[in-house]
């Protein structure tokens, strides 16, 4: 007897055979379903995930009597709740929200925040539903009128909803108007979220933040990606925050010095041209005051960061006092490793493109640092016992102090203004060193530097 795909599908054991289907993406659960009767009662009662076709989302996307279309419109996502009632996770593409009313254009093309809700709220899913995913979200109509901080948001457009079972949620796309009540509405619906991310949200400043997001979720969020916002001093107070994403924000330029999150392993805020790290970036131990257990540090692309300064190695346990014990002692003056130790995790730190940047001092238990496009950096401090490989080519470097106990191999090619007069390199583990095109460096001047 020849053995089929199809026959090997339907030879799962029943327990496994509805997990397998949930993972199908729209497009080929609604083809899935054509296939037989236990299939179909499968797709239809089972389903527990479901998302748009990512692939073909551009050229295509399958509503639910045949006819193609190139997103989500309110009839479809009405009948789609309707249809699959046991989602816990959902992904829907190309959503278009109106303001003037319910719905808009033939079939309900542009759908209110409030009707969306609506309909969420009234699904039998709502009661399971873990996971949401708003994609490619935009606005029909722009509603005109700006405000800063001194002018909050009114809110007078979001919906009363619940999501209990709600733990990620991400709308992704671009919101035009300034009190957002999708999302607004959405942050309403559940005090349980962990994973937050709301990109293109471009009224949402600090205050949203503070009110809407920190207050209720500070004892659930983990993960939160408020990319493409109006952010721009935000302070954040979180022992649980462990992920925090503020990319391509025009307005952000420091987290407020106040701000305390012990469990951030990683912040991101890349590409937000006037970030300047003011009272985080520019002091000793301001980065390690706000996240002393972070690991992954993205400042690329930053065009305003002139100067940085991390420094988050202390003195060994033998040079405290036993009678200052319980005190903050601040770090040695000198940036020699030998007489260290880590009190940080702080191991990558990426700032390539940072085109204004001209003085950098860090010591810290680096192992990898991007400093690619730097076109401005003249003076270069770096303490990491971990470190083994750093390119440093193409840099109008002019003065550098390295000490990288572990570091293997070294590439200063074309660093033409780099004086071995004016550097201290002290890498006890150092095997390749590339010196192509740097005129005032010699391999005399690493013999030397070994000796010593």
């Amino acid at each position: 007897m020849t053995t089929t795909p199809f026959s090997l599908l339907l030879s799962l054991p029943d327990e496994h055979l509805p997990n397998v289907l949930s993972y199908l993406t729209l497009k080929d659960a609604l083809h899935m379903r054509l296939v037989c009767a236990q299939l179909r009662e499968i797709i239809f009662e089972s389903t527990h995930h479901l998302w748009m076709d990512v692939d073909s989302e551009e050229e295509e996307s399958t509503s639910f009597d045949g006819r193609d279309t190139t997103s989500m419109s309110a009839r479809q996502m009405r009948h789609l709740l309707a249809t699959f009632s046991k989602l816990r996770s959902l992904r829907l593409f190309g959503l278009e929200l109106t303001y003037q009313s319910l719905v808009q254009g033939r079939n309900g093309a542009a759908a209110n925040p409030r009707y969306i809700c609506n309909l969420l709220q009234e699904a039998e899913c709502a009661q399971h539903l873990e996971c949401l995913e708003l994609l490619a979200v935009s606005s029909s109509h722009t509603v005109s009128g700006e405000w800063g901080a001194a002018a909050p948001p009114s809110y007078s457009m979001h919906t009363d909803m619940e999501l209990e079972q709600l733990r990620k949620l991400t709308v992704e796309g671009y919101f035009t108007h300034r009190e957002h009540p999708l999302v607004h509405s959405l942050l309403r619906a559940s005090h349980q979220i962990t994973h937050l991310n709301i990109t293109g949200c471009i009224h949402f400043n600090d205050y949203d933040l503070e009110e809407a997001i920190m207050k209720p979720l500070v004892g659930t969020l983990t993960h939160l990606n408020l990319s493409e916002s109006l952010i721009q001093h935000p302070t954040i107070h979180s022992t649980i925050l462990e992920t925090l994403t503020l990319q391509r924000c025009v307005g952000l330029y420091a987290l407020d010095p106040e701000s305390f999150c012990p469990s951030l392993d990683a912040l991101d805020v890349s590409s937000c041209p006037l970030f300047n790290g003011e009272g985080m970036l520019d002091v000793e131990s301001g980065l390690a005051n706000i996240c002393p257990r972070l690991r992954t540090l993205n400042l690329s692309n930053c065009r305003e960061l002139t100067f940085i300064r991390i420094k988050t190695l202390i003195p060994k346990k033998s040079e405290f006092n036993a009678g200052d014990a319980g005190q903050k002692v601040s770090a040695a003056p000198s940036l020699d490793i030998s007489d260290s130790m880590v009190s940080s995790r702080l191991e990558y730190i990426d700032l390539s493109k940072c085109v204004n940047l001209s003085n950098a001092s860090i010591s810290c238990p680096l192992k990898i640092i991007n400093l690619r496009e730097c076109f401005q950096l003249k003076v270069l401090s770096i303490s990491a016992p971990d470190l083994e490989v750093l390119d440093l080519s193409c840099l109008p470097l002019m003065l550098v102090s390295l000490y990288c106990r572990s570091l293997v191999h070294l590439n200063l090619a074309k660093c033409r203004e780099l004086d071995s007069k004016h550097s201290i390199i002290k890498c006890e583990s150092l095997k390749s060193v590339d010196l192509r095109g740097a005129t005032y460096m010699t391999l005399e001047f690493f013999n030397n530097q070994s000796r010593k």
